[in-house]
This record gives structure tokens, C-alpha cells and sequence, in this order.
């Protein structure tokens, strides 16, 4: 029994190694670009790469492995199994995700997890480093490759364990990136790596672009992950050489460096005029005043002396100094600012000089209510105050508007956009609040308030005549906009009666033609005495529709006629209902002259006029229709009587005849509507409009 049981549990763990290698085999390799392609199509999608390891850290928790199409990291620590070692060749199986803002190979997409890795061994072509540049390699969006990279160490971070990552800071001409040292058994002394700072060093590591903070600062182009010590070349006497060399003679036509190894820089040497740290310095030299670009840590005062090892480029016309290295060489007198002349308009300094000028203060604000400062002087030009690069908004809040002052601080030239915009075509950039001194406050009766004064009295003035005209003109723009309004509901609700019209008469006629026609077509074998009084009835449903489809096209072309002319629109209507109608005559009758009526008003009343028109031959069986315009001096009355049956007033429902719809429109125009009737005593529908409510219309 303990046998069969044996065999049983061990038959069934063999099935599943089967099925797991079954399972592992199935699974095809594929190179590390086509892996990266799948993780743009779906996350969580499962892969079997081969490749070298390039980097690998237990404390950083990331492992990155190579091939000849691209690298890709993967979680590298596992319980119970040793970290694959730089060098290796490997196959990762797992599944893809995104951790850190990093593709990566983790053991599932949610709760991540080492992946399988297996290793090969040792055998295969090593991989080597690919030289990139930082910034066209960020914007590449390059990802796991591993890189040679050379520039210069402007600051070193230890992590508080033992065990954490060296941080290295490295600036370069071709972007700034942050390098990751995770050495543990070999980390360097604290006074070697102080011997590093603004150094040449040449690194050979795994290029992150993608990581996303704390991993990745967030001014730096990339991240670069080290290997270890022997990836990691100093090169102390690399800026020696171009120090040792004479100061170069500064000016516009400089030698533009092409390459990027460290003899390429140039050698500058000047006195500070201005700096601000980890971003800029500038320098005046023998022969004018120039701005190096550095990220190098502490702090460089006027006057001091530097020699400075930097990449001249060429930056919209102008020649920039960037990734500059500097070592001091000594303190002087700090240099005296060059004056500009308030009332002399000749050629300014060289931008970049440090200058001194005497105006008047205008404070602005701009989007966001930030503080805009512009100095103009007695003649007339005028220099914006750049700030925000070394002062706090409070500091400039306490400089009042009007006032005359002093200012001293380096001249730049503004952006031909911003110039032409603003007509300044130079900013004054300050360095502290001591590069202001205020010599008058400014008078109370400023030129500003005066002008204010005047053109609010002028206003007063202007405004006290005109007041019953204006407000006169204001009130009848707005009515006019209300009658428009009315105007395009009125329409909106005439189309819509003529649809229901359309479907009232015109479809419920046609379908009849419709059934008439398949009887016929019956009728011709089955009872053809039938025939003739089938043509016959169908003949004069089409021609009913046809009258009914031209009453309907006549509605819908009045609309313009009775705002011109509003008896000939109800002649010509009348007309062409009486043609159609054999059974009753209609008659038309005009008393007086029709004044001039707002554009809706005859509108409204021709509506109103065909619709007690049209229900006293649909529903009363009229013979007789009269329709009469009466216009007095006071009012105009329109009146539309019939010889009709009648009905019962009392008994009517809402909507019944259209009475509520004739009522609604009366009310829109201001007019009074009537209607009185008596069974088999016809129908009299009256309606009142007083004229002097639109007396203004022939004014307008």
C-alpha cells in the first residue's frame, strides 16, 4: 500500500516537471528589442530572453542583461539562489512590466518578483560599451545599453547604509547624468573620492533614460549604472594639460570645439563679475566679459580669480561657455561697473558686461500677478530688470513704482521675439538687493495719477449728457434682440405645424392612394367592374395631395412677404386657398393704410389668419369666409368671420382648432384675440392690436 501510495505522488510530480518543461520549452526565444516591442503593445506578456549581464545589484534590486539588439532589466534577487555575476550569459524567462518607470522582467505584472534566470556560462563575445551622447540619447528615450561616457564629477552623495549606492553626479557638454556605484567590498575611501570632485572621469555602465524619481533626478538627461571599480577610470591629469596651456583671448570668433575629449576645452582666465551656484559664472577677461555655464559646487564672489576649462559653442549667433571647470587663482578688487549715460543715447557695452545706470522705476504685473521691473532713463530707452534669477519677489515687492534709482548689474541682449514684442531689446540681470540703491522716492502726483485724474473728469463730463441716450439706444437694442428670439421660436414652431401638416393630410392621402392602387391592381381580374370607380377616387386623392403639398410650399416662402407687405400677403394667400377650394368663397377687404409693424407682427398675423382661415373650411364646412383689415389711428383690427356650423365655446378643449396656438401668438405681438360662436350660427374671430406699442418701429 505505502508502495502504490509512493508511486503515485512521485508519478504525479514527474507529470508536473513535465508539464513545466513542457511549458518553459514552448516558450520561444526571442531577441531583447522584440521584448521591449511587446511591452508597448501589452503589458504583463510573457518572454524568454538570452543575453550578457552588464550590471547587477542586490541593494539597488535591478540586474540588467544584454544582446546584440538592446538591454533590458529584471529583478535579479531570488531565496535560496546566488545574483548572477557582470559578465555572464544567462536566459531570463518572466513577464513584462514597468517598475520605476523602467521595462523590466519580473516574475508576474503585479506583484513583481525575480524572474527565471538560468545560466549559461561564460562563453560568447563580450559585450562592449557604445559611446553615446546624454542628450540625444534621452531624447531617443535609449534604455538598458551599455555606455561609455566621459565628463566631469561635480558632486558626490553616500547613502546613510553601507550597503546603499554611491551617487555621482557628471556634467558633460552632451548632458548631465547620474551615476550609481553600487560597490560594496571595494568602496573607495572618503579622501579618494574627495580627490574626484571636478575631475575627468570615464565610465562604462548601463544607460538608463526611462527611470523615473528618486531613481532619476529630474534635471538629469540619464541615469548610469556602474559595475563596479574597474568600469570606473579617473583621469586626474586629463584638465591639467589644458591648464598648463596659455589663457586663451576671448572674443566673438572664438574657435568653436568640435569634439569632446577633455584637450578639446579651452582656456579662459578673468576676474568674477557675477555667479550664482551650479549654474553660471561670469567672467570679465583682458579682452571683454563672458558667461561659463558649470554645475560645480560652492560659491564664486566678485573679484575673484578664476581659470576656467570649458566648450565654447555657438548658441543662436552667440558663443556660449559651457561645462566650464574652475579653479581659483586668488582674490583682487572686485571690477568697477562701466556707466551708462541716462541722457546719452550712443552704442551700449558688449553684453555680459557689468554695468551701472541712474532711471525711473516702472513696476508692471504680468500673468499670474508676478512683479515685471523696467528702469528707463532720461533718454527715453528703456532696460527690463531681470530678478528672478538671484531675488526672492518679496525683496523687489518693496520697490516702489516712480522711483528713481541706481542699478547695477550685467548687461544682456533680449530675444528678438521678446524685443520686438516688448521694444526692449536689453535686460539688466541683478545679482543682490545692493545692486539697487534707491536716490528719490517718487512724487505722489505722478504723471500716471494725473492723467487719471484728468480723463476721470473728462469722463464725469461725458458721461452726464449722453446718459438718456445711450440708456435709450441700450433698452431698444435689447428688445430688438428679444422680437429676434421670438422671431426664430415662431419659426422653429411654424415648422413644425407644417410637418405635422405633411403627416396630418399629405402621408395619411398617400397611403390611402397607396392601398386604393393595390386594389386596383386586384380588381383587374377579380372585379373589373370595379375599376372606374377605384381611378376615379385614387385621381382625386392625388390631386387633393397636390393642392395640400402647394398650400404647404406657400406657408413655408410667406414667411418674408408678410414682413414687407403684410394686406398683399393675405390677398395672395386667400388667392390661392380659394383656387383650391371649390366648396366655399373666400373673401378680402382692407380699411385704411397698414402702418409700419415690426418684422414678427405681420408674420404673426398672417398666421393667425390661415389658421381661423383653414378651420373653418376643414371643420366647419363653410361657403362663405371673410377676412377684413381694418387700420385706424389708434389700432389695427383683423377680423375673419364664416357661415359655418359653429360650436359650442364652453365645450372646447385646449389645442382644439388651433385656438390655444392663435392665442399664443397674439400675446407675443401685444394684440387681443375674440372668438365667438354659436352652434349652426357660424364663427366670428376677432383680433386687436394697439399701433402706438410699435411706434418706434419707423423710427428704426
Amino acid at each position: 500500500m505505502k508502495n502504490a501510495l509512493f508511486f503515485i505522488i512521485g508519478g504525479s510530480l514527474w507529470g508536473l516537471l513535465l508539464v513545466k518543461i513542457g511549458a518553459v520549452e514552448a516558450q520561444p526565444l526571442i531577441s531583447v528589442a522584440e521584448a521591449r516591442a511587446q511591452q508597448g503593445v501589452a503589458d504583463g506578456a510573457e518572454v524568454r530572453v538570452k543575453g550578457q549581464i552588464t550590471f547587477c545589484s542586490q541593494s539597488m534590486g535591478v540586474a540588467f542583461v544584454q544582446d546584440a539588439t538592446g538591454g533590458i532589466g529584471f529583478d535579479p534577487r531570488k531565496r535560496g539562489k546566488a545574483l548572477p555575476k557582470v559578465g555572464e550569459w544567462v536566459e531570463v524567462r518572466g513577464k513584462l512590466a514597468r517598475r520605476q518607470g523602467m521595462v523590466m522582467i519580473l516574475n508576474d505584472d503585479k506583484t513583481f518578483g525575480a524572474p527565471e534566470v538560468e545560466v549559461i556560462g561564460r562563453s560568447g563575445k563580450r559585450i562592449g560599451a557604445k559611446p553615446f551622447d546624454l542628450d540625444d540619447a534621452a531624447e531617443m528615450r535609449v534604455d538598458g545599453l551599455l555606455t561609455r561616457v566621459s565628463g566631469v564629477v561635480r558632486r558626490i552623495t553616500q547613502g546613510v547604509h553601507e550597503q546603499a549606492p554611491m551617487q555621482v553626479e557628471i556634467s558633460s557638454t552632451s548632458g548631465y547624468a547620474i551615476a550609481r556605484l553600487p560597490w560594496t567590498e571595494e568602496r573607495p575611501s572618503s579622501q579618494e573620492m574627495n580627490g574626484w570632485i571636478n575631475e575627468v572621469v570615464t565610465v562604462h555602465g548601463v544607460l538608463v533614460c526611462q527611470a523615473s524619481p528618486p531613481m532619476l533626478a529630474r534635471d538629469a538627461q540619464a541615469l548610469i549604472l556602474v559595475p563596479g571599480k574597474a568600469a570606473w577610470r579617473m583621469e586626474p591629469e586629463a584638465l591639467d594639460e589644458v591648464f598648463a596651456r596659455e589663457p586663451a583671448v576671448f572674443s566673438e570668433t572664438i574657435p568653436i570645439a568640435t569634439g569632446t575629449q577633455p584637450g578639446d576645452r579651452l582656456h579662459l582666465s578673468g576676474v568674477v563679475t557675477a555667479a550664482k551656484a551650479r549654474r553660471w559664472v561670469s567672467l570679465r577677461t583682458a579682452t571683454g566679459s563672458v558667461l561659463v555655464q558649470t554645475r560645480q559646487m560652492g560659491t564664486f564672489v566678485p573679484g575673484e580669480r578664476l581659470s576656467v576649462a570649458c566648450w565654447p559653442q555657438n548658441r543662436g549667433g552667440q558663443v556660449m561657455l559651457l561645462d566650464g571647470v574652475c579653479r581659483s587663482r586668488g582674490y583682487e578688487a572686485p571690477p568697477d561697473p562701466l556707466v551708462i549715460e541716462p541722457t546719452v543715447d550712443g552704442e551700449l557695452p558688449p553684453v555680459m558686461e557689468l554695468v551701472r545706470m541712474t532711471g525711473e522705476l516702472h513696476h508692471h504685473l504680468i500673468s499670474g500677478g508676478v512683479p515685471h521691473l523696467s528702469l528707463v532713463l532720461d533718454n527715453g530707452r528703456s532696460f527690463e530688470l531681470e530678478w528672478r534669477t538671484l531675488l526672492k519677489e518679496e525683496q523687489v515687492a518693496k520697490l516702489e513704482d516712480g522711483s528713481r534709482i541706481e542699478v547695477t548689474g550685467l548687461l544682456k541682449a533680449k530675444h528678438e521675439d521678446i524685443a520686438e514684442e516688448t521694444s526692449i531689446s536689453h535686460s539688466v540681470m541683478l545679482r543682490s538687493m545692493a545692486d539697487i540703491t534707491q536716490l528719490r522716492l517718487p512724487s505722489w502726483w505722478t504723471r500716471s495719477r494725473l492723467s487719471f485724474a484728468a480723463w476721470a473728469l473728462f469722463g464725469v463730463v461725458m458721461v452726464m449728457v449722453p446718459t438718456a441716450l445711450i440708456s435709450r439706444r441700450h433698452i431698444h437694442r435689447q428688445e430688438r434682440q428679444i422680437r429676434v428670439i421670438e422671431l426664430r421660436a415662431a419659426a422653429e414652431e411654424e415648422r413644425r405645424r407644417i410637418a405635422r401638416e405633411f403627416h396630418d393630410t399629405l402621408q395619411q392621402q398617400l397611403s390611402a392612394a397607396t392601398l386604393h392602387l393595390e386594389t386596383l391592381k386586384g380588381a383587374i381580374e377579380a372585379a373589373p367592374e370595379m375599376i372606374p370607380g377605384l381611378v376615379d377616387d385614387t385621381t382625386a386623392m392625388v390631386r387633393h395631395c397636390q393642392i395640400e403639398a402647394r398650400h404647404c410650399l406657400w406657408d413655408l416662402r410667406t414667411e418674408a412677404p408678410a414682413r414687407e407687405d403684410l394686406a398683399e400677403a393675405l390677398r395672395q394667400w386667400l388667392g390661392m386657398r380659394g383656387a383650391q377650394i371649390k366648396s366655399a368663397q373666400l373673401h378680402f377687404e382692407v380699411r385704411g393704410e397698414v402702418p409700419t409693424l415690426p418684422e414678427d407682427v405681420p408674420f404673426q398675423l398672417l398666421r393667425i389668419a390661415q389658421e381661423a382661415v383653414n378651420n373653418a373650411l376643414a371643420h366647419a364646412a363653410a361657403t362663405q369666409v371673410s377676412v377684413r383689415l381694418v387700420c385706424r389711428k389708434m389700432d389695427l383690427e383683423l377680423q375673419i368671420w364664416d357661415d359655418g356650423r359653429g360650436f359650442n365655446t364652453e365645450e372646447i378643449h385646449v389645442g382644439h382648432f388651433g385656438l390655444t396656438g392663435q392665442k399664443e401668438r397674439a400675446q407675443k405681438i401685444g394684440a387681443t384675440l375674440h372668438l365667438i360662436s354659436h352652434p349652426e350660427d357660424g364663427t366670428r374671430v376677432t383680433l386687436n392690436l394697439p399701433i402706438p406699442l410699435f411706434a418706434y418701429a419707423s423710427v428704426s
